[in-house]
Parts: C-alpha cells; sequence; structure tokens
C-alpha cells in the first residue's frame, strides 16, 4: 500500500516538472518576443496547475501570480541580456523608469494579497482582453509622442510596477506602450520593456514573500507566495527559450508582432475566464 502511495506521488511529482518546464519553454519564447516577461501565459497556466494539485482555493491565485513574478526574474534577465546584445535597451529612458519600479512592484505585491482570489482572476482576465483588442486593432493608448522626463518617467515606472505585481506579469504591457509613446520603435521599446521586468520581478517576489511567510494554509515547498518546484521548473527551461525568442522579435515585421500579441493576449483572457 505504501509503495502504491509513494509511486503516485512520484507521477505526480513528475507531471508537474513536465507541466513546468513546457510552460518555461513558452514563457520564454514570449518574454523574447514580445517583452512581457512570460507571465501572461505562465499565471493562468499555474492557476490551473494549482487547481489540478488541490491547493486551497484561498491562496491559487495569489500563489500563482507570486510564484510567476519570481520566474520573471530568471525569463527577465536572460530576455534583457538578449535584447542588449542587440543594443535594442535605451538606458536613458530605462533608468528612471526602473527607479520608480522598485517601489511600485514591491508595495503592489503587498496590496494584492488583500484581494480575494476570484476577484484577481477576473480582474486579470478584464485587463489582458482589453490589451488583446488595443494591440490587435493597433490602438494606441497615447495619439501622439509625449514628453518625457526623470520625475515623469519615475511615475510612469511607479505605476507599472505597482499594476504589474498585483497582475504577476513582466510590465511589457504597460512599459511597452509607454516607451512607444517616448518615440522608441517598436523593436527599441520591447528591448527597453524586457529590461524593466528584472527590478519588477525581484522587488515583487520580495514582496509576495514578506506578505505570505506567516501564511499557514500555503502547500508544501512553498516560500511565501512563492511556490519552489515550479519557480525551479519554468525558470531552467526559460532562461534557455528567451534568446530565441529575441532573435524572432528582430526577425519579424512590426506588424506580424502586433498581430501576435494581440492574438495571444485575446487566448489568454479566454483561458482565464473559463478557468
Amino acid at each position: 500500500m505504501s509503495s502504491n502511495i509513494l509511486s503516485s506521488k512520484s507521477l505526480v511529482m513528475f507531471e508537474e516538472i513536465i507541466i513546468f518546464c513546457i510552460l518555461g519553454i513558452l514563457a520564454g519564447l514570449l518574454a523574447g518576443m514580445f517583452g512581457i516577461g512570460g507571465g501572461l501565459i505562465i499565471v493562468p497556466v499555474l492557476i490551473w496547475t494549482f487547481v489540478k494539485l488541490g491547493f486551497d482555493d484561498s491562496v491559487i491565485v495569489h500563489l500563482a501570480i507570486g510564484s510567476t513574478i519570481s520566474c520573471i526574474i530568471f525569463t527577465g534577465l536572460s530576455s534583457a541580456i538578449a535584447h542588449w546584445k542587440k543594443k535594442s535597451i535605451n538606458f536613458s529612458l530605462y533608468k528612471p523608469v526602473a527607479f520608480g519600479i522598485i517601489l511600485g512592484s514591491f508595495y503592489g505585491a503587498l496590496f494584492a494579497v488583500q484581494i480575494d482570489g476570484i476577484l484577481l482572476k477576473l480582474i486579470i482576465a478584464i485587463f489582458i482582453l482589453i490589451v488583446g483588442i488595443h494591440t490587435l486593432f493597433n490602438i494606441r493608448i497615447f495619439s501622439k509622442e509625449i514628453k518625457i522626463n526623470n520625475i515623469v518617467s519615475v511615475f510612469a515606472g511607479s505605476f507599472i510596477g505597482f499594476l504589474s505585481s498585483i497582475l504577476g506579469i513582466g510590465g511589457g504591457t504597460f512599459s511597452v506602450p509607454y516607451f512607444r509613446a517616448s518615440g522608441l520603435s517598436l523593436t527599441s521599446a520591447i528591448g527597453t520593456s524586457a529590461a524593466c521586468g528584472v527590478p519588477i520581478a525581484i522587488f515583487g517576489t520580495i514582496g509576495y514573500i514578506v506578505a505570505g511567510i506567516n501564511e499557514d494554509i500555503l502547500p508544501n515547498m512553498s516560500y511565501g507566495y512563492i511556490y519552489l518546484p515550479a519557480l525551479f521548473g519554468v525558470s531552467i527551461t526559460s532562461v534557455f527559450a528567451a534568446k530565441y525568442g529575441a532573435e524572432l522579435a528582430h526577425y519579424l515585421s512590426q506588424s506580424t508582432l502586433r498581430k501576435l500579441m494581440g492574438t495571444w493576449f485575446l487566448m489568454v483572457s479566454l483561458i482565464l475566464f473559463l478557468i
């Protein structure tokens, strides 16, 4: 009897690892192609996986978001390095935005865990749907270029970090339009956005650890709202996949990139409404 139980647990763990590794490949490709950190695929898949694993309903969404943010540390770094090698990161625009992101992402995590999980999932789904429509139909958030200075960029970074940490994303859905409005090409905006995913992920992760460190109903192998098997499984494969995504971003036309991004967002929003 005990051997059968151990065999069953081993099979479940093996299935978890396979799911997390495949998820990492897809997340890495998306991080490199779109500068989105991979969060828009990792969050819904982790929610589905955690439901199947029987985790407590009250923590599933927050655990999925926290784990996703921690994974973006590695996908974001890999993607940012790949774009840096392509010279598509504008550091003069990046630095003040990154400063604001540090505070915004940390406090965003602390705020997110106060929101009911079901409500938070619906907010994420609606948000992704709106972004998908805007992207697919090429609706610019800003109709013309905006004047950028350090103060504006710090506030923008705080806003980007706060919302990204709540939604479990690398910030590309906010930072790409912002950098586009500042006058950057789509390729350069994606590269600079990918670099922004790194501070979002690092300080968002710290926030989710602090927020959940004393939570008793979290599953085993969790550190705060970070599920360690998901972190390691996704991160290992995503790091290698991100550089190939960045290569694709430089070979595809801007029109093709836009259509792929928009279609992906619409698909993910539908999945979130259904699970």
